[in-house]
């Protein structure tokens, strides 16, 4: 038995000593699946992240991004002089609705929905790409007072606004989207 003992003891020795002269200094364990998912996770946070700065650099400055005579920088710059020219009818009717509004329970604007170019197209109603033109106005032209959402009403798309402090993304997704153009643009 103390044979036993004392091959145990001159084994681990061995090993001891293998491991002492080794020039790793800590075990390597394998990768987990928890660091997998972590890794996938950051891939697709970089390539989301890549994604909205290269898309939101063309909304933000069209025809510096695509050149002078794209026709897409056209209809981009065309698409935001139009949400803008709907914010500013909005922010007027909201404005004109609060120098009349004399006591509480008053006569008052309830709703306004607008009929816009922006509505008839599938890109920005259904298609994602509304939250980089948001963005353009909340960040580009400092329109701050109210954020603008499509509504579909009776099948059809009419764009309404809503004060930026009771506004709701219609997803996670454009939320997450909007915070990356914050940082990434404005930080």
């Amino acid at each position: 038995m103390a044979q036993n003992i004392q091959d145990v003891l001159s084994s681990f020795s061995q090993r001891l000593s293998r491991f002492n002269k080794s020039s790793q200094t800590e075990r390597t364990l394998p990768p987990s699946k928890d660091s997998y998912y972590e890794e996938k996770l950051r891939e697709r946070g970089e390539r989301l992240r890549t994604s909205v700065v290269s898309t939101y650099k063309i909304f933000r400055a069209p025809f510096e991004a695509l050149g002078e005579q794209s026709d897409r920088a056209a209809s981009l710059d065309k698409d935001e002089q139009n949400l803008l020219k709907a914010y500013n009818l909005y922010k007027s009717c909201m404005d004109i609705d609060k120098e009349n509004q004399d006591e509480i329970g008053a006569t008052h604007i309830k709703s306004v929905e607008l009929y816009s170019p922006l509505a008839d197209k599938a890109s920005y109603t259904t298609g994602g790409q509304f939250v980089y033109l948001l963005c353009w106005l909340f960040f580009e032209q400092n329109c701050q007072e109210f954020l603008p959402f499509f509504k579909d009403i009776d099948n059809h798309f009419v764009l309404c606004f809503s004060r930026t402090d009771g506004f709701q993304f219609a997803d996670s997704h454009e939320k997450e989207i909007f915070e990356l153009v914050k940082s990434e643009f404005y930080s």
